[in-house]
């Protein structure tokens, strides 16, 4: 009866304790999380996501500005290379006032919507207006922007800081280049780009009040800002705030915030945006009061709403505190004796519940209080526990003790062995309740299995296992051993002695070599060969071990032998195989290697040494970039990986570096996987072929396919061919082109009068002063006999192609001089102009012809075309 008291007020204060202690605890604790916690997204997370947001939103403004910054500072790039390209290819005397450079000057202008002019610049500092005189337009000084011209180093496109050309004038931003010839007292040309043109496009990006858009050079020069500020544009704001300095390793696009390191002094949130090609940044910002005003005033009331809350609660928790120590400090003497104990102790209700039990069976379970009750059933792999509740349940009913072994992993994924023990508690001749026992009994299970393990695979292995006293007596021989001797399993082991076994001379070696490396290091592992009953000298894989005792004294050895005659023949066959291959590899013309999946070099033939330059074998243990050299590594490589990844892979590659030949020598390099037992890629194998003879044979006779033999212009097959190679590139770029044909006046009296030796030079001179006449990428071929062609791409303008046409009439119609003879012939010219990307080719082709047809008849001498169903240039089409 008193057992059972004392059973139900112990449930009783186990709840009352649990209430108590956790309950209130708990409760105050779970409030003050969730009060704190939505106070912490509100203070950290919530402004966060604001500027977030507001950085979004900038990070967008400040990619539209740099698109548009960056489109007109190409723009005006692209007209300083136009006015360059032009100036390399008149070589005037007087290019400043060329009628041509003057006109293509003023049509840039026009084009830039009156947002750049150009000129012509020295690097003293003086400017040129087109068409330009003698005197210069206005002089900067030698310390201005072009000076930077004068070092080689300098980059190809310089933007400089924003300055005014005239006392008064509107601020500029010029960007120059250096011109590509020689022109005289002209070396640079230089766009000026309007300012205020550039801050209207930055005014139109300004979506809020208080955002400012500011453009910065690399250096730190400021060259635009709306709004405005007073004296900054052309400073150096970074030697007046290094703060604002980005690092170098900075990306091409972010955020972040300021503190008064802004330039107006406020706290602002900026994103930024690098221009592509130019070293030039765009900032846009925003005051933080404008997206933080009104939140920071509603943070301060509810942080204080919070902390009068987070008081009180701690308040209430002191108190219960005080109320609760006077019950811990009685039950902590009763707990601090079961948990003395070594043994885990616990005692259960008849449903199998948990009650009470003490620290150390906690630990070995490996669990908290809270866990108490079905902790042990928990534990228990899920498919044993309806099986060990069955068993609780018929112990119980049956009114038995129990002594079981339980099985469980511990939290660190290894297994322990417990033993638990109950016994029922009987209250007068009735069972209320059970006691118990569990110990950690993992080593001596786990011994036990070990040594019945171990027991199992000597039994079960193919290797020879023995074992000798110290006197080297056979004390134990495993089944595979008997069955090499044909000794029955139970056959007994009288007078047989380890040295029964030895080979001549295998005593002496025993007593000089393997026992004193034993008794030294405790094992000795090597070949052997022993002596068996019948047959041949057996060769072993051999490991001697010495067995000690506790008190390091030598208790016996165990021999494991392992029959090696199989492999050593596969050895054998395998050296055969890989001196023959390795002789057949190093002789043959042809260039080999071999690197292992780490790119270390597994073979080199000697043709690859001695094209590398090699010693002989030197690239053993060698990366293969370090065998090969950077420039033939950088082909090969790519090659490696895909043999690597189980593909092959063959490339021709061009060596320009063969040290032997003036002109480049042609590889063809084949490379494919290496393949294991399994399949699988070990390595990678190529082979170099020499093709220099075959590809400079297929060049010849491609070259002389599309050549005229007698003018080495193109002929027309070669003519149709690059025609449709440039009309492609021309349709990518949008551009206009042109196609002449043209055909020699008087040409046909010249080679009736003085013959076809005579004709054939006059023909080779006209095509000289062609080519002379033409720019180097445009196209020229003869057609036939005295016709020719000439297809213009990159056509700035319609008259383009008119003036080109004049320039090939009057360079045809001035004399020639064959020999002795000064003959007098001229052209006929017709051409079409059109969009390259309405151009169908026959269509052109009939066009030209026609006004050729025109221009003979309307005399010699004669230019004729038209622009062939010319509007304005049509949109790629979407993709």
């Amino acid at each position: 009866m008193s057992s059972l008291v004392f059973s139900r007020s112990f449930h009783a204060a186990l709840l009352t304790k649990s209430l108590l202690v956790l309950g209130p605890f708990l409760s105050l604790g779970l409030v003050l999380v969730v009060l704190w916690s939505l106070v912490a997204w509100f203070a950290v997370i919530y402004p966060r996501s604001l500027i977030q947001e507001v950085q979004d939103e900038l990070q967008n403004t400040a990619a539209n500005a740099a698109g548009e910054t960056g489109g007109l500072l190409h723009e005006a790039e692209g007209s300083l290379r136009t006015l360059d390209l032009l100036l390399l290819t008149r070589r005037t005397k007087d290019q400043g006032q060329d009628a041509t450079v003057s006109l293509l000057t003023d049509t840039l202008r026009e084009s830039s919507r009156g947002m750049t002019d150009l000129m012509l610049a020295n690097t003293d500092g003086r400017l040129w207006r087109i068409p330009s005189g003698s005197t210069p337009f206005t002089s900067l000084g030698p310390d201005s922007f072009l000076r930077e011209l004068r070092d080689k180093g300098a980059p190809p496109v310089i933007v400089g800081a924003p300055l005014s050309l005239r006392p008064g004038g509107r601020m500029v931003l010029p960007l120059t280049i250096r011109l590509s010839g020689d022109n005289g007292m002209f070396e640079a040309a230089v766009a000026f780009i309007d300012v205020e043109s550039l801050l209207r496009l930055y005014r139109a990006r300004q979506q809020r009040p208080g955002m400012a858009i500011f453009l910065e050079r690399a250096d730190g020069t400021a060259l635009a800002r709306v709004p405005e500020l007073p004296d900054l544009l052309g400073r150096k704001v970074l030697e007046d705030r290094p703060e604002r300095r980005l690092p170098a390793s900075a990306p091409a696009a972010g955020q972040f915030e300021t503190g008064d390191a802004s330039l107006d002094g406020q706290d602002r949130i900026v994103a930024y945006r690098t221009l592509k090609n130019y070293p030039l940044r765009v900032f846009v910002s925003l005051t933080e009061d404008r997206v933080l005003g009104g939140y920071l005033a509603q943070r301060r009331a509810v942080l204080a709403f919070s902390l009068l809350v987070s008081l009180t609660a701690v308040g209430l928790m002191v108190w219960l505190t005080r109320v609760q120590h006077r019950n811990q400090l009685a039950e902590a003497e009763r707990e601090a004796t079961a948990d003395a104990s070594p043994m885990g102790l616990f005692r259960a209700a008849l449903d199998g519940r948990t009650v009470y039990a003490n620290e150390t069976y906690l630990q070995l379970l490996e669990l908290d209080r809270a866990q108490l009750a079905w902790g042990w059933l928990d534990r228990l792999p899920e498919d044993q526990r309806d099986a060990a509740r069955q068993d609780w349940i018929t112990s119980v009913r049956d009114g038995h003790a129990m002594d079981r072994l339980r099985q469980l992993t511990r939290a660190d994924g290894t297994e322990m062995v417990l033993a638990v023990r109950t016994r029922p508690m009987r209250l007068n001749g009735r069972i209320v309740a059970y006691a118990g026992t569990v110990l950690d009994v993992t080593e001596p299970v786990r011994q036990q299995e070990a040594a019945r393990m171990l027991s199992a695979i000597i039994d079960s292995s193919p290797d020879y296992i023995v074992q000798t006293s110290i006197d080297g007596q056979i004390v134990y021989l495993n089944p595979a051993v008997r069955q090499r001797l044909g000794m029955a399993d139970d056959a007994p082991l009288n007078d047989l002695h380890q040295s029964q076994f030895f080979v001549q001379g295998g005593h002496e070696r025993y007593h000089r070599e393997i026992l004193p490396a034993v008794m030294r290091d405790g094992h000795w592992h090597g070949r052997w060969a022993v002596r068996t009953r019948s047959g041949p000298h057996l060769p072993v894989d051999c490991t001697l071990i010495l067995h000690r005792d506790e008190h390091q004294t030598v208790r016996n050895f165990s021999w494991m032998l392992r029959d090696i005659s199989a492999e050593l023949a596969v050895e054998r066959e395998r050296e055969r195989t890989q001196a023959v291959m390795s002789a057949v590899a190093r002789s043959v013309p042809v260039e080999m290697l071999a690197v292992d999946t780490d790119e270390r070099v597994l073979f080199c033939n000697r043709t690859l040494e001695q094209r590398l330059g090699l010693p002989s074998r030197a690239w053993e243990g060698r990366a293969a970039d370090q065998v090969l050299g950077s420039t033939l590594y950088a082909v090969v490589q790519p090659l490696i990986q895909r043999a690597l990844a189980g593909e092959s892979s063959v490339v021709e590659w061009r060596d320009e570096e063969t040290p032997d030949r003036d002109a480049p020598r042609y590889l063809e390099l084949s490379y494919a996987p290496l393949l294991g037992e399994n399949g699988t890629p070990i390595g990678a194998y190529g082979v170099g072929r020499d093709v220099t003879d075959i590809k400079e044979e297929q060049i010849r006779l491609l070259k002389a396919s599309n050549t005229d033999t007698l003018t080495e212009l193109l002929n027309r097959a070669g003519f149709a061919s690059h025609v449709e190679t440039a009309l492609q590139r021309a349709r990518d770029r949008g551009e206009l082109v042109a196609l002449l044909y043209l055909d020699l006046d008087r040409f046909k009296p010249v080679n009736d009068e003085y013959g076809h030796p005579v004709g054939d030079a006059l023909l080779k001179a006209v095509a000289g002063r062609l080519r002379h006449a033409l720019r180097p990428q445009d196209l020229v071929a003869r057609l036939g006999g005295d016709e020719f062609a000439v297809f213009l791409h990159h056509v700035a303008k319609p008259d383009d192609a008119q003036v080109v046409a004049e320039k090939l009439v009057h360079a045809l119609s001035m004399p020639f001089r064959i020999g002795a003879l000064e003959l007098h012939i001229g052209t006929s010219v017709g051409f079409c102009v059109q969009w390259a990307r309405q151009v169908e080719i026959n269509a052109l082709v009939t066009q030209a012809d026609a006004q050729l047809y025109h221009a003979k008849r309307a005399g010699r001498g004669q230019a004729r075309g038209r622009v062939c169903s010319l509007s304005p240039e049509p949109k790629a089409p979407a993709v």
